[in-house]
C-alpha cells in the first residue's frame, strides 16, 4: 500500500472503474457512494456531471457541492469516497460530510482507513475542519475505521424506515 491516493474519477482508468462496478454488482451490491451510479458505463459524462457537482452545477434539490474520489493503489481502483462540501440539514443529521465503500474483494485490508484518513485531508483542503462522519448502526468495521480516525461518537438518529445511523465527528 505504497502508492494508495485520491484522485478525481479519469478516462485513463476506466477498464478499473468498471472492475470496481462489477465487482459490488458480483456480490450482490450497490456500488457507493452514490455519485458513481450516475451513468458508470458512460465515463466521459459521469466525469462530467461529478465536475459539475463540485462546482454546485446540475445538482438535484436538497444536495450540496459535493467531490467524489477514487481511491487507488498502484492504479488499481480500490474504492471511493464522496465528500460533501457543507451540511444542510438531512446531512447534518443522517450523513455527514464524508460517505464513501471498498469493492468487496478488498475490504479487510486496511483501505477504509486509509481512506477516510485522506478524505478527511481533502475535507480540511476545503476548509471543513470539523467533519461528521455516520455510519449505520451495526456496521463495526465502518465505526472502527471511525475511530481509527478519531471519531468521537456524539449521538444516534432514527431515519424514517427505522435504521439507525450513528454519528460522529473528527476535529
Amino acid at each position: 500500500m505504497n502508492n494508495i491516493r485520491l484522485i478525481k474519477p479519469t478516462l485513463d482508468l476506466k477498464e478499473e472503474f468498471l472492475g470496481m462496478i462489477n465487482d459490488w454488482k458480483n456480490h450482490n451490491e450497490k456500488p457507493k457512494p452514490w455519485p458513481i451510479n450516475i451513468e458508470p458505463d458512460n465515463l466521459p459524462q459521469m466525469i462530467k456531471r461529478l465536475e459539475g457537482y463540485s462546482r454546485g452545477i446540475g445538482l438535484n434539490e436538497n444536495h450540496v457541492e459535493n467531490t467524489t474520489y477514487w481511491l487507488i493503489d498502484n492504479n488499481k481502483v480500490i474504492g471511493a469516497c464522496n465528500i460533501r462540501h457543507r451540511l444542510n440539514d438531512y446531512l447534518l443529521k443522517y450523513d455527514g460530510h464524508i460517505g464513501g465503500a471498498i469493492r468487496p474483494s478488498e475490504r479487510g485490508k486496511g483501505y477504509g482507513t486509509t481512506m477516510l484518513t485522506l478524505a478527511i485531508q481533502k475535507a480540511k483542503e476545503l476548509g471543513i475542519d470539523k467533519v461528521l462522519i455516520t455510519c449505520n448502526k451495526g456496521n463495526t468495521a465502518s465505526e472502527k475505521t471511525i475511530v481509527r480516525n478519531g471519531g468521537v461518537f456524539e449521538s444516534e438518529e432514527v431515519e424514517d424506515n427505522g435504521n439507525i445511523v450513528r454519528r460522529f465527528w473528527i476535529k
